[in-house]
């Protein structure tokens, strides 16, 4: 066994070289989002189109997609995310840097999440990447005392709304959602989302 120096092994240096654990970690995103793409496929199978102005689709499923399904699926046949909204309990590290790949890719324009206060104790390691990214990119995030789930997404021509059970984690079971155009209701939840948040970082 060759030598080492134990002060490498605390700091963790004495690991796989950086470059080495970033090629890792982009490639493990990008199984990820590879994955996730199969996600969208079966959201479109079960839609056939996306609802047009005025309308509202009822949805159930079963273990087929989540909550960031639907961002996936309007960048794909809709093109550039102008403004996303939403509003969650929960997000997973895997979620929110592939959220942020979209981003720095240009298919999301602004964010802005309103997500459960209680983050910075249940998963603070989630929370400091949110911060870190809200640093440097124009992503907006509030806290709140909340449960709320709704994403709101607004393209060129369309405003999205979809309220559901589902969070933005991958552990989607039994999930109802809801999915609507209009541009009404996609105010109301916009200034319900943005104006109850308890504080803002």
């Amino acid at each position: 066994m060759g030598l080492f120096n134990i002060c490498e092994m605390v700091n963790g240096t004495a690991t796989s070289p950086p470059s080495e654990r970033s090629t890792r970690s982009t490639s493990t995103i990008e199984a990820f989002e590879n994955l996730h793409i199969e996600k969208v496929n079966s959201l479109k199978q079960l839609l056939g189109r996306a609802p047009g102005r005025g309308e509202i689709f009822f949805l159930w499923t079963l273990n087929s997609f989540n909550a960031f399904t639907f961002i996936t699926y309007v960048i794909k046949y809709f093109g550039t995310i102008r403004q996303l909204t939403f509003s969650t309990y929960s997000i997973n590290e895997r979620i929110l840097t592939s959220l942020v790949r979209w981003y720095d890719k240009g298919a999301i324009e602004n964010i802005y999440i309103c997500i459960s206060d209680s983050i910075r104790s249940r998963v603070p390691k989630v929370n400091d990447q949110l911060q870190a990214f809200a640093s440097t990119r124009n992503i907006e995030i509030g806290y709140a005392w909340n449960h709320s789930k709704v994403t709101l997404i607004r393209t060129d021509e369309h405003f999205f709304v979809i309220a559901g059970s589902g969070n933005f984690s991958e552990n989607a079971l039994n999930e109802q959602y809801i999915f609507l155009n209009d541009e009404r209701i996609y105010k109301f939840f916009d200034d319900c989302i943005r104006n109850r948040s308890d504080s803002r970082e």
